[in-house]
């Protein structure tokens, strides 16, 4: 099959693909964590390095993977990160020792990052502001259910084969997805499109000076502060603070991966009818109103798992609404420079969110309020920021390719 004949929808499944790397390298490793503890008999605080090390890289990866794929080509780029993400899952295979293994595992994440990346310039390549939404929702979809099942599947191949099957699956899983990529991926970046070194620096640059970039940046950062947020504090919560079960926790969290999925559904299905500055103002006016619902019944003293995860149902079902339609609103900003764009937002939304798990990580866990009061904090200053430059993104629109 010759890359001239792959489909459109062909196109969005290898894009898929390759967003969903990162995610489940990330996810599939959590559940082994204890048995690479015990083998390598080093502390909580030594194995944790092993993930948070990966997190830092994965945020430099999509800064970086933007620029040089603006500079190169998507095509290349992609395959050139693909190929560094089967080496380090290689690396973290054979590890002797723990540093290998971290070391295996940060390589495997600065590849990784180019999927997303790349994935969100080449949908900003070829579509225009409304249909990128929803190309980018499709991905988020995939996304999101790599991020949902890892976990199961990470535990439940540590139980049969031992926590190294974990990455003969990972290296097998990249490894054919850089197949299909190298077979079947057009260049979508034009040659005559391309910067070089400053070009690309002035494409930063204005950016980064555009206050309709730098607001979506910081109100898609808040959107990733409080996922992060929630899903780094609230098992401790959960389980030792509430006297929930490690399962019970498993099974409400399917309530967010659920109002993720939704709300990306609602983007694939409404985002050309409806428009894409509508489903922003949608999703985070959703957002705001559920977590202000969800602080209310958490200082009333609802601290139950439905009404801890009912609202945050509808809280992801919002964030799903508008993630999409922020990457596609700040991609269209820039139609020239989409990879610079995707990278750049892409590395605001994992450093806030990074920023905000460590500041909320002193903070009690005690009881659920101090996440549901920065959560609703949070929500309510994006919301007021989409409303102060709301103008502005509706003005926004991409040109068509042509």
């Amino acid at each position: 099959m010759s890359r001239a004949a792959l489909s459109e929808r062909g196109l969005i499944v290898l894009l898929a693909a390759a967003t969903a790397v990162g995610p489940l390298a990330q996810n599939i490793y959590l559940p082994v964590l204890p048995e690479v503890r015990g083998e390598f008999g080093v502390s909580v605080a030594a194995a944790s390095v092993s993930v948070s090390a990966p997190l830092l890289a994965f945020a430099f990866g999509l800064l970086a993977w933007g620029p040089f794929s603006d500079r190169h080509g998507r095509r290349p780029v992609l395959l050139f990160g693909l190929a560094i993400n089967v080496a380090g899952s290689l690396i973290a295979l054979f590890a002797p020792a723990l540093l290998w293994l971290t070391l295996g595992r940060l390589v495997q994440a600065l590849g990784s990052a180019a999927g997303v990346t790349v994935a969100r310039a080449v949908t900003g390549d070829l579509f225009g502001r409304e249909k990128m939404a929803r190309m980018i929702a499709y991905l988020t979809m995939v996304m999101l259910m790599a991020n949902s099942l890892a976990p199961a599947a990470g535990g439940a191949l540590s139980a049969v084969a031992g926590w190294r099957s974990v990455f003969v699956l990972l290296s097998v899983a990249s490894a054919l997805i850089w197949l299909a990529a190298w077979r079947l991926l057009p260049e979508t970046r034009a040659h005559e499109h391309r910067h070089d070194a400053r070009q690309l620096l002035a494409a930063s640059r204005l950016l980064v000076a555009n206050p309709s970039f730098v607001a979506l940046a910081l109100i898609s950062g808040a959107i990733y502060a409080e996922f992060f947020v929630f899903v780094a504090l609230m098992p401790y919560i959960f389980v030792q603070a509430l006297g929930h079960s490690t399962a019970e926790y498993g099974l409400w969290y399917l309530a967010i991966a659920g109002g993720y999925f939704a709300g990306n559904w609602f983007v694939t299905h409404y985002a050309t009818r409806l428009g894409v500055h509508r489903l922003l103002a949608i999703g985070v006016a959703i957002t705001a109103l559920a977590a202000l619902g969800a602080l209310g019944l958490t200082r009333l003293g609802f601290w139950q798992p439905v009404a801890i995860f009912a609202p945050w149902f509808v809280i992801t079902f919002g964030q799903g609404l508008a993630l999409p339609t922020l990457t596609a609103s700040a991609v269209a900003l820039a139609p020239r420079s989409a990879g610079i764009a995707a990278g750049l937002l892409g590395f605001a939304q994992q450093i806030i969110g990074a920023l905000a798990v460590q500041a909320m990580a002193m903070t009690s866990v005690a009881t659920p309020l101090p996440v549901a009061t920065f959560t609703a904090l949070t929500a309510l200053a994006a919301w007021c920021a989409f409303a102060l430059a709301g103008s502005a993104f509706r003005r926004t629109r991409a040109p068509r390719p042509g």
